[in-house]
């Protein structure tokens, strides 16, 4: 009975000094297909632990034509705030380096990134961790998606350089 108790008071201890609970704070998102995401996990809970401001870079995919019966989440990027900082400046880089080419790969932050021309445009491709599902944009957009990203944090003073 004492190890039964004993293991009950370690499991309710345990789960109050381990979980944390995060709210998706969209600093970007795609308003033309809806499924690309860069967003900030806020720390809403167990607060005494020492925060780091964790972004992501995720979407949906869909299996069928109806997101409601066929649709998944796929994250391509995660990671703290400078390294989220990095891997987009290197791809604005890279986007900037290469757009007079086609096809071009590379990695960085081992991440799959392809430059490829889609219907006449220019565009830098970014990979899952699978190879599978990509996120697709231009030059413009991640230039945009990178300015967005330092504005949301000179906002609220995370420090991303």
């Amino acid at each position: 009975m004492k190890k039964i108790i004993l293991m009950a008071l370690v499991c309710i201890v345990s789960a109050n000094l381990f979980s944390q609970t995060y709210k998706l704070e969209t600093v970007f998102f795609d308003n033309l297909s809806d499924k690309t995401y860069l967003s900030h996990w806020k720390l809403i809970e167990n607060e005494k632990q020492a925060q780091t401001d964790i972004f992501s870079l995720w979407g949906y995919q869909n299996y069928f034509d109806s997101r409601d019966d066929g649709s998944y989440e796929v994250e391509y990027f995660r990671g703290n705030s400078k390294e989220v900082y990095q891997f987009l400046s290197r791809i604005v880089a890279f986007s900037e380096k290469y757009k007079n080419e086609d096809n071009i790969v590379t990695y960085i932050s081992n991440v799959q990134v392809k430059i490829s021309t889609y219907f006449g445009y220019k565009n830098t491709l970014v990979y899952d961790k699978e190879h599978k599902v990509i996120c697709r944009f231009t030059l413009k957009r991640w230039s945009e998606i990178l300015a967005k990203y330092v504005s949301y944090c000179d906002n609220r003073n995370i420090n991303y350089k």
